[in-house]
């Protein structure tokens, strides 16, 4: 694709499709949950600002000047998103997409793997792109997920071999509900959409031209140069998509949304340095209604 067309795409840009379609009926489909998808584009639209919550030595930097900005960003987008988006899932943005209720969502293409079983009229009107840049940079997020055998399966040999299969390029020719999950989990998530659109059926109608991947840089599991430790916990409570919620829509000062999130992560730091797990609400049933172990009770309240 031309450098040029991609150098225009910005979330400047961005924020002027956004209003657009929202006042044609169609608001961009993007959530402020605290599930994955939700997480991962604001994580994102953060890093394309240069706004880090703690930096790669473990500082606390959530009351820099660039998160500050990245916050007001939000807040102007806010007003084009749906008004439900602070109690969306994963799964909401794919029933909107599939509805044909949004002109956006930023997925993987599982929805659009839904559609073209479903709903071919919306899937057939689809384009895959990048994500817009912003001061900072374009960042495309992502996570990493593993397939892995236990030690006691009794057929090692085989389940070996299928995951060395589906590993490799190509695998997208899976058909029906075992392509839409191998997309889901990222598998084959290399290929660009040129390639998926020459084996797929290309779509008629192209919104956005895709950027190069020379000017798309990788943000792995927002906020990505946070040590490990505090960066999955920053990930697993969603405390980028509070932070949005509480400033722009919620219409809480400045101050007081960052010296919320700096206790915030002055808390998981405490939890990190006695070596605790806490478990976020959205999964405390999962795992056991919100228990820590032994070591966390006398550091840290639980949500």
């Amino acid at each position: 694709m031309r450098r040029r067309k991609a150098d225009n795409w910005t979330l400047d840009t961005f924020l002027k499709a956004a209003a657009a379609c929202h006042k044609a009926g169609l608001p961009f489909g993007i959530g402020l949950g605290t599930t994955a998808d939700s997480v991962d584009t604001c994580g994102a639209i953060f890093q394309s600002f240069g706004a880090e919550l703690v930096n790669a030595k473990g500082d606390i930097t959530v009351k820099s000047d660039n998160v500050k900005k990245a916050l007001e960003y939000w807040k102007q987008l806010v007003a084009y998103l749906p008004a439900d988006a602070p109690s969306w899932d994963d799964s909401s943005n794919n029933k909107m997409f599939v509805a044909g209720k949004t002109a956006l969502i930023m997925n993987p293409p599982s929805a659009w793997a839904v559609a073209r079983r479903d709903r071919p009229e919306i899937a057939e009107q689809t384009w895959h792109h990048g994500m817009a840049a912003g001061p900072a940079g374009r960042y495309g997020p992502f996570t990493t997920p593993f397939w892995g055998l236990w030690n006691f399966s009794k057929n090692q040999s085989a389940a070996k071999s299928l995951l060395t299969a589906l590993s490799q390029r190509g695998c997208d020719r899976v058909d029906g509900e075992s392509q839409r999950r191998l997309r889901h989990s990222g598998v084959c998530q290399s290929d660009d959409p040129e390639s998926v659109g020459r084996r797929k059926g290309r779509p008629r109608a192209r919104s956005i031209t895709t950027p190069t991947r020379t000017t798309t840089r990788s943000c792995r599991s927002p906020p990505h140069l946070a040590p490990h430790r505090i960066a999955v916990q920053i990930y697993r409570h969603g405390l980028q998509t509070q932070m949005v919620v509480r400033y722009g829509i919620k219409g809480e000062p400045m101050d007081k949304v960052l010296g919320f999130a700096a206790s915030e992560l002055e808390r998981l730091h405490a939890v990190e340095a006695c070596g605790a797990r806490i478990v976020p609400a959205p999964y405390a049933t999962a795992v056991g209604d919100g228990e820590t172990d032994d070591r966390s009770r006398k550091c840290c309240q639980v949500y």
